[in-house]
C-alpha cells in the first residue's frame, strides 16, 4: 500500500517530519516497507522564463535563448521549436542531473556551435515522466508551465515532485488499512488524535431521479451481499486535474482520464473498488448480480476472451453479461469518449468467491486485490458518494437525483466483552480502564462498562462495539494487542517469564508401553516401525479405506500386523540374516461398521522370530513380559487360525478375555514371504493388559519356614492339557500350595493308548510359622479327589 506523505498529512493535520513519522508508525503496528522521496534525483532544477529567443548564428537548427532564473538571467542553447517569448519552462543549471531513461546524467556547461549554453531546458521525459501523467506536456519538445511560476522557484515543486512516497506493509486480516483513510486513522491513533473522516456533500444537479434510470437485483446474496449504483449524466471526459494525478501516481496508479481517475482515486482513498459502466449499454437498465453460466465466453476490457463456469460472479444486464464481479469490466459496456451518461457500481462481493475466479482465469487486478481481503460492506455507499463529489468538484458531469442500494444482508456491529483486570495480566501493565477506553476510541471502537465488579471499576466487565471494518477483532485478546500498541510497546516493562514450574513425565499408558518395549529388548527382539497403511490383498475386507491414497498398494488402514512384521522378516531372510527376532508395538484400526465413524485405534504388540527359537521359547518370552507387568497369562491350544500351524499354536488369554495367539506360521504363510525357516509369530491387543498392568513391583521377604514338598503322578487322557491341570490342581490346594511344578510326561507301551502320565512337585509352606505333615496331606486329599472328579485322573502308584 502506497500514499502520498501530503496527502496523509492533509487528512490528519500532524506534520511531523516523516522519518519520524514511519519510526512511530512502525511502533504502533503500522509497519514501513519503504520510503521514496519523489524528485529526489532531479538535482538543480529551477524555474526559468524565456525573455529572448535568437536563431543560432552557426546553425540553422538552433536557437540562442536568454532564460530568467530569478536571481540572474543565463543563456541557453536549445534545438527545440515549441518555446517562445515569455513560455515558464523547468531549467536545469549546470551541475544538475536529469532523467535518461531508467539513469540519470548530469548537466554540464558548455558550447554548442561557439555559443556558451550554461544549462538546458526540460522535457517532461527528462523530468522522469510522461504525457500520460502530465498530459498538459507536448509529445516532443519542452514543458511549458500551463500557469504562472515564479523564475528562479524549484521546479520539482512546482510539478508537485516534491512529496514522499510511503510504502506499508498490511497485513491480510487488516483490510481497512488498504485505503489512505485506514492509514489516516492509524496515524491520527499513534499521535493520540481522534481522526474524522472528512465529510461529503453533494449537489445532485440532473433533473432526473435514478428510479427512471437504473435498476438493481442481486440473485446469489452470499457472495454479494451489497451493491450500489449512482448515475451521472452530461459527462465530460478530460484529464484530470494535477493534484489528483500526483496522488494516483504516488499510489502506484496510472492516471487516464477524470472519470477513470476517480474510480481509482476512490479506491486508494476508502479502499472500496469501483467500476464505470456506459449507461447506454446495459439493455434494458437493468443491473443483475448472477452467477455465470457453464461454459460462457466472456470479452474483458483488455480484449481477452475468457471461459466462465458457474462458480463465478458476474454483473449483467437481462441480455448479456457486462463485467466480472470484482475482477474486470467488459469491452461490450466500457466507457468511452461519446459516453453522455455513465453508472458507478460500488459493491462487496465475497473475497473467497473472487480469489478463486481469479485464479481460475489467471487475471488477478487491483480492484480483486482488495476484494480478496473481505470488505466492509457499510463502505459501498460512503464511496459512491465521495465519487460523485469529486464527479461536482471536477466539472465532469451532473449527479443523479438518488442511489440504487440493494442490501440484503445488512453487516452489523459486534460486541466483544473485556476485563481491564484481565488485559493488564496478559499485558503486565497497570493501564486504568478509563486509558484503555480512550485508546480505543481512537479507533472508533466504543468502549462501555457493563458491570462494575467487586471493588466497582476496576475488574468488572466492559463491552466494546467493533465497527464494521474491523473484522480482525473477535474477542479480548484482539483488544488487548489494540490497547497494548497504541499505549506503547516500548512502554510495556520488561519482566522474567513467571509461572508454576511442572515436571514433565509419560503417561500410564507411555510407560506401559515403555515396559512392554524394555520386556521385549531384554529377550533379544529389535523393534521395527512400519507403515500402517497397506494392500487391500493382505487385510480384511472391511478394512478401512483412505480418501487419498498414496497408491493401490497403501489404500487400507491394517487390521492387523502381520503382513507388516513378516514384510521385515523376508527382508532380512533375503539378506542372510541367519538368527532373527523382532518386534512392534503399534496401532490396528478396525471398522466400527457405522459410514462416517472414525475407526477403532487399537494398539497392538507383535513379534516374529526365525533361526536359534522355538514355540516353547516364544511362549516364555510372552509369559515372562506378563510376569514384568504383574500378570499371569494362560495360553490354550488352537487349530483355527488359518495363518498357524495347526496344533502348533495357542491362544493368549488374560482373566479369560483373548487377547492374541502365539505359535509356528503355517508353512503355507512362510512359503508367501519366501522364508524358508520355521517362523514363531504373536500378535497381543495390549488395551485389557493396560487395564489391570501393574508398573510398581511388590517383593516379599525371603521365608523363614520350611516348605514340604509332595510329588504326584497320574495318568489322564492325552488331550487334557498341562494348563487344565494345573488349574484343577490350585483350585481345591488351598492358600498353602506355594508352587506346581511338572518334572515328567510319558507316553508309551506301558500307558494305554489314547493316555499320558504326567508327574509334578507340589510345595506347601505357611508364612508365618511351620506346616504339619498332616496339613500338607489334607490339601493333597483334596486335590486329588478334584483331579478324579473332574478330570477323571487315576493316581500312579
Amino acid at each position: 500500500m502506497q500514499i502520498s506523505y501530503s496527502w496523509l498529512k492533509s487528512l490528519t493535520n500532524i506534520d511531523a517530519p516523516v522519518k519520524q513519522l514511519i519510526e512511530d508508525l512502525t511502533l504502533t503496528g503500522t509497519k514501513v516497507e519503504s520510503l521514496t522521496s519523489l524528485g529526489s534525483r532531479l538535482e538543480k532544477i529551477v524555474v526559468g522564463k524565456i525573455i529572448l529567443k535568437e536563431k543560432h548564428p552557426n546553425a540553422d537548427s538552433l536557437f540562442v535563448c536568454k532564460v530568467d532564473i530569478g536571481e540572474k538571467t543565463i543563456q541557453i542553447v536549445t534545438a527545440a521549436t515549441n518555446i517562445y517569448e515569455g513560455a515558464i519552462v523547468p531549467v536545469v543549471l549546470d551541475g544538475g542531473t536529469v532523467a535518461a531513461g531508467d539513469e540519470f546524467k548530469k548537466i554540464k556547461k558548455g558550447k554548442l556551435r561557439g555559443e556558451v549554453s550554461e544549462g538546458m531546458m526540460c522535457s517532461i521525459e527528462e523530468l522522469g515522466y510522461t504525457t500520460q501523467e502530465y498530459p498538459e506536456a507536448p509529445d516532443y519538445g519542452i514543458y511549458i508551465f500551463p500557469r504562472e511560476v515564479p523564475p528562479g522557484s524549484d521546479s520539482r515543486e512546482a510539478l508537485g515532485l516534491l512529496d514522499d512516497v510511503i510504502e506499508f506493509e498490511i497485513t491480510s486480516n487488516r483490510p481497512d488499512c488498504y485505503s489512505v483513510l485506514g492509514i489516516a486513522r492509524e496515524t491520527a491513533a499513534t499521535y493520540n488524535k481522534k481522526f474524522l473522516v472528512p465529510p461529503v456533500s453533494l449537489k445532485e444537479e440532473a433533473d432526473c431521479y435514478i428510479n427512471s434510470l437504473i435498476s438493481v437485483s442481486i440473485e446469489n446474496p452470499e457472495l454479494c451481499p451489497r451493491y450500489v449504483a449512482r448515475v451521472v449524466t452530461d459527462v465530460k471526459i478530460q484529464p484530470s486535474p494535477l493534484w489528483m494525478r500526483r496522488r494516483l501516481i504516488a499510489g502506484g496508479l496510472r492516471p487516464i482520464n477524470n472519470i477513470v481517475d476517480i474510480t481509482n482515486y476512490v479506491m486508494l482513498e476508502y479502499g472500496q473498488p469501483m467500476h464505470a459502466f456506459d449507461i447506454d449499454n446495459i439493455f434494458d437498465r437493468k443491473i443483475i448480480v448472477r452467477n455465470a453460466r457453464a461454459d460462457e465466453i466472456f470479452t474483458t476490457l483488455d480484449g481477452v476472451e475468457r471461459a466462465l463456469d458457474s462458480t463465478m460472479l458476474v454483473i449483467s444486464d437481462p441480455d448479456k453479461t457486462v463485467a466480472i464481479a470484482g475482477v474486470m469490466g467488459g469491452e461490450n459496456s466500457k466507457v468511452t469518449e461519446n459516453a453522455s451518461a455513465i453508472l458507478f457500481e460500488s459493491a462487496s462481493f465475497n473475497g473467497t468467491n473472487i480469489r478463486l475466479t481469479c485464479k481460475k482465469l489467471g487475471l488477478r487486478t487491483d480492484a480483486s486485490s482488495k476484494y480478496e481481503k473481505g470488505l466492509d460492506p457499510n463502505l459501498a455507499l460512503a464511496a459512491v458518494n465521495r465519487a460523485m463529489e469529486l464527479i461536482e468538484q471536477l466539472n465532469c458531469g451532473k449527479v443523479v437525483k438518488g442511489l440504487a442500494d440493494c442490501y440484503p444482508n445488512r453487516r452489523e456491529t459486534q460486541i466483544v466483552n473485556f476485563s481491564p483486570e484481565r488485559i493488564n495480566a496478559l499485558l503486565g501493565t497497570n493501564i486504568s480502564s478509563n486509558d484503555m477506553k480512550n485508546y480505543l476510541a481512537l479507533l472508533d471502537i466504543m468502549a462501555e462498562q457493563t458491570d462494575g465488579g467487586r471493588d466497582g471499576g476496576r475488574d468488572g466487565v466492559w463491552s466494546a462495539v467493533i465497527p464494521t471494518f474491523r473484522t480482525d477483532i473477535e474477542r479480548e485478546a484482539d483488544l488487548a494487542e489494540e490497547i497494548a500498541r497504541l499505549y506503547g510497546y516500548d512502554k510495556i516493562p520488561v519482566t522474567l517469564e513467571s509461572g508454576s514450574p511442572s515436571v514433565g513425565g509419560r503417561t500410564t499408558k507411555q510407560r506401559l508401553i515403555e515396559r512392554v518395549k524394555q520386556a521385549m529388548v531384554t529377550e533379544g527382539y529389535c523393534e521395527i516401525l512400519t507403515f500402517p497403511f497397506e494392500s487391500p490383498k493382505f487385510q480384511t475386507c472391511d478394512a478401512v479405506r483412505i480418501i487419498n491414497p498414496l497408491g493401490d498398494d497403501y489404500s487400507v488402514m491394517r487390521t492387523t500386523m502381520l503382513n507388516s512384521v513378516l514384510n521385515s522378516m523376508a527382508l532380512n531372510y533375503s539378506r542372510r540374516n541367519s538368527d532373527v527376532r523382532l518386534f512392534e508395538t503399534a496401532k490396528v484400526y478396525l471398522s466400527t461398521g457405522k459410514p462416517g465413524e472414525l475407526p477403532q485405534e487399537r494398539e497392538t504388540l507383535a513379534l516374529a522370530a526365525y533361526g536359534k527359537t522355538d514355540f516353547y521359547e516364544t511362549k516364555g518370552s510372552i509369559e515372562r513380559l506378563f510376569n514384568s507387568l504383574g500378570l499371569d497369562a494362560k495360553f490354550e491350544p488352537c487349530s483355527d487360525i488359518t495363518h498357524m500351524h495347526p496344533g502348533r499354536a495357542a491362544r493368549i488369554l488374560l482373566n479369560d478375555i483373548e487377547l492374541g495367539c502365539v505359535g509356528e506360521l503355517h508353512p503355507n504363510t512362510s512359503e508367501k514371504y519366501e522364508i524358508n525357516e520355521r517362523v514363531y509369530y504373536a500378535e497381543i491387543g495390549l488395551p485389557p493388559v493396560f487395564e489391570t498392568a501393574k508398573l510398581i513391583s511388590v517383593f516379599k521377604p525371603l521365608p523363614k519356614f520350611p516348605a514340604i514338598s509332595r510329588d504326584i503322578a497320574m495318568k489322564v487322557k492325552e488331550d487334557i492339557t498341562v494348563n487344565i491341570i494345573e488349574n484343577t490342581i490350585r483350585e481345591r490346594a488351598g492358600k498353602y500350595l506355594e508352587s506346581v511344578q511338572l518334572f515328567d510326561v510319558y507316553k508309551g507301551s506301558q500307558i494305554e493308548s489314547g493316555y499320558k502320565s504326567v508327574a509334578y512337585s507340589l510345595s506347601f509352606r505357611a508364612p508365618d510359622r511351620t506346616l504339619t505333615d498332616n496339613e500338607a496331606s489334607d490339601s493333597m486329599r483334596k486335590i486329588l479327589a478334584n483331579l478324579e472328579t473332574k478330570l477323571q485322573a487315576e493316581l500312579r502308584k
